[in-house]
């Protein structure tokens, strides 16, 4: 009779892994949320520069006086006291004895608003970002916020008389001011979240995790065994409307020391962690 030999029993591959093999988590600075700042000093440098509007500088006491007014322009008399001239005067006649343009060379917009709210959304970006306010705190700060600057506005002429109110104390921003601010941010900002926040990074792969708390620190590894990591609770403003979705993460690695490792202001955590968990998941597959 024939023999019968056992088949050997073949064993099934692993699966193939799905997604990224491995994942990158940069933790940023808070400069990174100042990001309105450079935008808003651009748009409202540009507003002033379509505007065309220019901006002199008169001695105390200068009085001015309609003289004539024809089908194309208006003539008006200045007077300033002896000795007073300014050098935005003393500039605007030598342009006109040159007959060149323009006779002033500052840009200013005449919209009472711009000033004001280029310093409010500066100093409230700088308060914000500096301080935590979590969940329900975060929600109230905003509404308040945003009832306060609507009322004003919908109010005629609201932020005018506002200022008005407090000693005639306008602000005006020109041209320079709001390129001077936003340039100076947006390098700063650009070199933190490109090339510093770079080098704080943590790496997870299956089974291992990589971690550079600061710049110019050594890399830590860890195993991802028993790995756990938790968000905290977010910031309304810092983390929804600035930081497109961002969060603090805490991670806690196990053994014998165990460490909790803080990663604050990772972009984009919610997907982020969602690939990790794939990650850990391809790790416990390989293993079982």
């Amino acid at each position: 009779p024939a023999t019968t030999w056992p088949r050997r029993r073949q064993q099934r591959p692993p699966p193939a892994p799905h997604g990224p093999r491995e994942i990158k988590l940069v933790s940023h600075s808070p400069i990174f949320y100042w990001w309105p700042i450079w935008v808003l000093g651009y748009v409202m440098a540009l507003i002033t520069m379509f505007e065309g509007h220019r901006l002199a500088v008169l001695p105390n006491h200068a009085q001015l006086h309609k003289l004539a007014e024809d089908g194309t322009s208006t003539r008006y008399e200045l007077t300033v006291p002896k000795g007073s001239e300014t050098k935005s005067l003393t500039y605007a006649l030598d342009q006109t004895d040159k007959k060149a343009e323009p006779t002033f060379r500052a840009r200013v917009s005449e919209k009472a608003w711009m000033g004001p709210l280029y310093c409010v959304i500066l100093l409230l970006t700088i308060v914000i970002t500096n301080i935590p306010l979590r969940g329900l705190w975060s929600f109230l700060v905003i509404m308040f916020m945003l009832i306060l600057a609507l009322t004003i506005t919908l109010i005629p002429n609201g932020w005018d008389n506002l200022l008005g109110a407090v000693g005639n104390l306008h602000i005006y921003i020109n041209m320079a001011g709001y390129l001077f601010i936003a340039t100076t941010v947006f390098i700063l900002w650009a070199v933190s979240v490109f090339i510093f926040d770079q080098r704080t990074y943590m790496k997870i792969s299956p089974g291992q995790l990589q971690v550079c708390e600061h710049i110019g620190a050594s890399i830590r590894n860890f195993d991802t065994t028993g790995l756990t990591f938790e968000k905290q609770r977010d910031d309304l403003f810092r983390h929804w409307i600035l930081g497109f979705f961002s969060g603090d993460l805490i991670v806690r690695t196990s053994g014998a020391e165990r460490e909790e490792i803080r990663f604050p202001n990772v972009l984009r955590i919610g997907y982020q962690l969602d690939q990790v968990q794939a990650i850990l998941r391809e790790r416990q597959v390989v293993t079982s």
